[in-house]
């Protein structure tokens, strides 16, 4: 074999491993288009799951409005009208009708010895705050319901909170059963604008009875059973 047929053969040879190569590295690599139809394939499924639980999760009755959070506005409204403050064992038993603090709805008698209390209290530094004012009967019935489970409507366990029923037995926080006519007030002391509630045996409670009773009232904290030291009523 002659010197250029070799040579020819030997270029022929190295083209086709050249060739051959390179089809092994196009092997090798996706083209772009099939590398994301490949992506696509396995995240589908995946996406598909999602979009279906986000549908099951904001699908509503028809006409019903929905929220940014997919609740709607009917749904928002039934989860606030079904707002309980009293359960037994699960089985709701009844909501707590509002506390009333304003001092608009006490006696003006009651009102004007009952600020200048809480004027005294305030200059001294020991600040004290009216909490409730007047009840209506709901309320007082709400309150007699606490450590009498067999009490209707609101009766409950817990501790013993007053003896008036609010029905048979009006409390002085009723007056006259109309806003205006409240006769009794319950004050707690403040800390840094904030309500606390310190035991009966702190001294900030025989501070408020004094005050109480060097305006003529009758202060709670000072009665011979069920003390009631927050509590302060008209002579």
């Amino acid at each position: 074999m002659s010197d250029a047929t070799r040579k020819h053969r030997g270029r022929g040879a190295a083209k086709r491993s050249d060739e051959a190569g390179a089809k092994g590295k196009d092997r090798g690599k996706s083209s772009p288009s099939k590398r994301k139809a490949a992506a696509g394939e396995t995240r589908r499924p995946a996406k598909q799951a999602a979009r279906g639980e986000a549908t099951r999760a904001t699908t509503t009755k028809p006409g019903a409005a929905t929220t940014k959070s997919g609740a709607t506005t009917t749904q928002r409204a039934a989860r606030r009208a079904r707002r309980i403050d009293v359960v037994l064992k699960g089985l709701a038993v009844a909501a707590e009708p509002p506390i009333d603090a304003n001092p608009g709805h006490l006696d003006p008698v009651f009102r004007n010895k009952l600020q200048a209390v809480l004027a005294k209290l305030a200059a001294r530094g020991t600040p004290f705050r009216l909490v409730e004012g007047f009840c209506t009967r709901a309320r007082q019935q709400w309150l007699f319901g606490s450590g009498r489970p067999n009490v209707v409507p609101f009766g409950r366990p817990g501790p013993i909170l007053t003896n008036a029923d609010g029905v048979d037995q009006p409390s002085r926080h009723q007056g006259k059963g109309t806003p205006g006519s409240g006769l009794a007030a319950d004050c707690y002391p403040t800390r840094e604008g904030r309500v606390f509630i310190p035991p009966s045996s702190d001294p900030v409670w025989a501070a408020y009875a004094d005050a109480v009773e060097a305006e003529g009232l009758i202060a709670g904290h000072r009665f011979p059973t069920l003390k009631d030291s927050p509590h302060c009523e008209l002579r």
